[in-house]
């Protein structure tokens, strides 16, 4: 069994966005510590883990590739204001909201939301594209940054005043760019 916690440190967005932005960190690494993909069983235990597909429904290499599918179209939406989304990346998005047969739920005790009528894979999916859509309408899902260290690319969560955070961790990240950037003005001084 994977332990999805041991691949993403990042710290956790509120509320569902947490779902979300580790639902877009899901990784391994090779033995050179390159991140790759995830592997199937390791997707299918977090959606299994997040209460979002049932223990005993399939995961097939088919939905491993819808998810890396949704998890480029959804990371291409969080960075959408450097680069427009595509119509592809849109068309993934809008393809798994229907198919999940997506609609409003109002609720007495708080907020509406938006719920998947399916079932299986295609609900959670389903689910993972209603907390996005909910998010971009609540102004949440604007604190979604990609880290800037090319190394990295982790998802995290603003939580600057004014959103100008750049790496997913200050201690990790951003203090590796600040080395990289002192020894770069250290070699032009000389």
């Amino acid at each position: 069994m994977f332990d999805i916690t041991e691949h993403d440190s990042t710290a956790p967005a509120p509320d569902d966005l947490e779902i979300l932005q580790r639902f877009l960190n899901l990784h391994e690494h090779d033995a050179e510590g390159t991140t790759l993909d995830p592997p199937l069983e390791m997707i299918r235990a977090f959606l299994v883990d997040r209460g979002l597909l049932a223990p005993e429904e399939r995961f097939t290499g088919a939905h491993r590739e819808t998810y890396l599918q949704l998890r480029t179209a959804l990371r291409a939406l969080i960075e959408s204001g450097r680069e427009p989304l595509t119509a592809e990346e849109a068309e993934v998005i809008d393809r798994l909201g229907v198919e999940a047969g997506l609609h409003p739920h109002f609720h007495a005790g708080h907020d509406p939301t938006l719920e998947p009528r399916g079932e299986g894979v295609a609900a959670a999916f389903g689910r993972i594209v209603a907390i996005a859509f909910v998010a971009s309408f609540d102004g949440t899902f604007a604190h979604l940054k990609t880290c800037a260290d090319e190394g990295c690319r982790a998802v995290f969560y603003d939580r600057s005043k004014n959103q100008s955070g750049r790496w997913c961790s200050m201690a990790d990240c951003g203090n590796r760019a600040k080395v990289r950037a002192w020894r770069e003005r250290q070699k032009a001084s000389r």
